[in-house]
């Protein structure tokens, strides 16, 4: 019976080896594909370690057997394209089939009548102005007329110019005067297009009538108020537990794309009284102090009590003293900004002092300068000293220096019942050689997305990148426990938390570094080999140095090409969690299938992990 079931085992393998090999196209997908363009990138899946040519050239192949043809020229019409793969003598071929179409003529609008396009009447989401504020209109319209605007309850017309002669795009810029002091209450604002050079059927004499339009979108104007006030959410930091300090919202520079959830010019803790300006969409433009604005997502403030009024307090004193807390924050001295109950709009940076030590510089808006003094403590152990000066109107900065020799390792402010207080943490005790550096420190290591609503990118293997984080945090934490170091697993499993409350739960462990892993992906519309590597980002200057050294480090190891040190990162557990230095590694491209077949080695996730725990050791010592 053992020799009958060996030669099965054997005959199997035998038949295996001799069939041909599979070959699946996966992209493009499609029978009869189609497309404008004047190529097509060819992806699809074969047995590992077959050859495999697409319309003649050799493919490249990868040890998951997905292979790769980029940029395949193709000619206008029908083309047919041969892949043929090719294992131990024994072929499999398939015929894909791409219809290359003409790149389609812009759309001829009639010249010889009034039209207006109004799809493209700008702009297309409520806004509410500011006095004196001009914003751009702009519509598509037939083109050599004369194409006015009117503003909600004004009576005259603002023409909109055609921005070249014959294009048909008209634009201008139009608001209300800055003498105008009364609320005008937001509407659809109206387009009118008369002709100037077109003449109705029946002969000269006689004009066309004028189109009119309506805009999609309202717009109103909010006179200079100091009681629109809104106030910063209590839950708009999706702070889970209430126990823990509350997280700050993004105030941010501009009305812009934002990703990540920056890049802001201060943010403001739930409580925070703002003056609200203007409006865009869902988001306010509001004022920090004269001559400051920033602007925040509607979804973080809400309304507040008629004849509420924005405080302005006066900053005069202010004391550094050893944190009083025990467990989270002993290793931090704290600098107490009694400015009232409800806190002020601010910016904290890393900054290093021009004599060489390390500090943080905090920006206050919404204060006044008259100081009095500063209380330096005897308990504090790190804070060296405090200055404060003026910054403008209403504005404050503050630079806390640190002792000499002494390393920044975070900071976290927070509300105060008399103002804000502000911690900074000094770098702890690190063990010497020839134990590991990371012994006895507390590690936070966070697996990118998770669960089945947030699988991250997906590769050409259909493995998604929340499993490829998860399982390269293991090999990271096992690495980390070997050395000594403690690990707070900060997502569980297949779990999902919101990205505030994985910051919340680094924070509120009291991990001395934060490390959070993920997979990288990018557009593959011009090939899927174009980019790949391995990368390391960071937010605050306390986490350089760790970045900095793990990239060195994954490069010299790995053999992944350089895809960058980043800096000013936005993602958002990274920036909140300043309390201690943190990083994330984009291990290598789930977009490039050579990339993807490294990191589905369990071998190499082990190598990749060993070198972000190489790295920590390098930086730390």
């Amino acid at each position: 019976m053992r020799f009958i079931a060996a030669a099965l085992l054997a005959f199997a393998a035998w038949a295996a080896l001799a069939a041909p090999p599979a070959l699946e196209l996966l992209a493009p997908k499609d029978e009869a594909a189609t497309t404008t363009r004047e190529f097509v990138n060819v992806l699809g899946r074969s047995a590992p370690g077959a050859r495999v040519s697409v319309g003649g050239e050799a493919a490249a192949v990868f040890a998951t057997g997905i292979f790769v043809r980029d940029r395949v020229p193709l000619v206008l019409g029908r083309n047919r394209i041969e892949v043929v793969a090719t294992l131990n003598g024994e072929r499999s071929e398939t015929m894909l089939e791409v219809e290359r179409l003409a790149t389609p003529t812009p759309l001829d609008w009639p010249r010889d009548r009034l039209w207006l396009d109004g799809a493209s009447l700008r702009p297309a989401e409520l806004r509410q102005l500011a006095p004196g504020e001009s914003i751009e209109f702009g519509v598509r319209a037939t083109p050599g007329q004369k194409v006015e605007l009117r503003l909600p309850g004004e009576a005259g017309w603002i023409t909109l110019a055609e921005t070249t002669p014959g294009s048909g795009r008209y634009q201008g810029l139009a608001g209300w005067p800055a003498s105008r002091h009364d609320d005008v209450a937001a509407a659809p604002w109206q387009l009118r297009v008369s002709a100037r050079t077109l003449t109705a059927p029946g002969g000269p004499a006689r004009r066309l009538k004028p189109l009119l339009a309506l805009s999609p979108a309202a717009i109103g104007l909010w006179a200079s108020r100091p009681d629109r006030l809104v106030r910063v959410a209590d839950n708009a930091s999706s702070n889970a537990n209430a126990t823990s300090p509350a997280f700050p919202v993004a105030l941010l520079h501009g009305n812009h794309e934002v990703r990540l959830g920056g890049p802001s010019l201060a943010e403001a803790l739930p409580g925070t009284l703002l003056r609200a300006v203007a409006q865009h969409g869902n988001r306010l433009r509001v004022m920090l102090a004269p001559g400051a604005e920033a602007w925040i997502d509607e979804r973080a403030i809400e309304a507040v009590a008629p004849g509420t009024r924005l405080p302005i307090p006066v900053f005069t004193s202010f004391s550094v003293d050893a944190a009083a807390e025990a467990a989270t924050t002993s290793e931090a001295d704290v600098v107490n900004l009694p400015l009232g109950a409800t806190p002020l709009p601010y910016a904290a940076r890393p900054r290093p002092l021009p004599d060489g030590r390390q500090g943080l510089e905090l920006m206050l808006w919404g204060t006044h300068y008259a100081q009095t003094w500063i209380s330096h403590r005897a308990g504090r152990r790190w804070v060296d000293d405090v200055t404060a000066e003026p910054a403008g109107p209403d504005r404050l900065r503050l630079q806390i220096a640190l002792k000499p020799g002494q390393r920044l390792w975070g900071w976290r402010i927070e509300k105060s019942p008399a103002g804000l207080r502000v911690l900074l943490r000094a770098a702890p005790r690190l063990a010497t050689a020839p134990d590991s550096p990371l012994k006895g420190l507390r590690v936070a290591v966070e697996a990118g997305h998770g669960s089945a609503d947030n699988l991250g990118a997906v590769g050409a293997t259909g493995v998604p990148e929340k499993d490829i984080n998860r399982w390269t945090a293991d090999a990271l934490a096992a690495e980390l426990q070997a050395a000594g170091a403690e690990v707070v697993v900060i997502r569980d499993g297949d779990s999902n938390p919101p990205l505030a409350e994985r910051a919340r739960r680094v924070t509120a462990s009291n991990a001395h570094l934060f490390v959070s892993i993920h997979a990288n992906a990018a557009d593959t519309a011009n090939g899927y080999l174009r980019v790949s590597g391995t990368s390391v980002y960071y937010k605050h200057e306390t986490g350089r140095g760790l970045a900095a050294s793990v990239q060195t480090r994954l490069l010299a190891d790995t053999g992944l090409a350089d895809f960058g040190l980043v800096g000013n990162f936005n993602y958002a557990p990274i920036r909140l969690a300043s309390w201690a230095p943190a990083i994330l590694v984009e291990l290598a491209f789930m977009s490039h299938p050579g990339d993807e077949a490294r990191l589905l080695d369990p071998n190499f996730r082990a190598a990749m992990a060993r070198s972000i725990r190489l790295g920590l050791e390098q930086a730390l010592r």
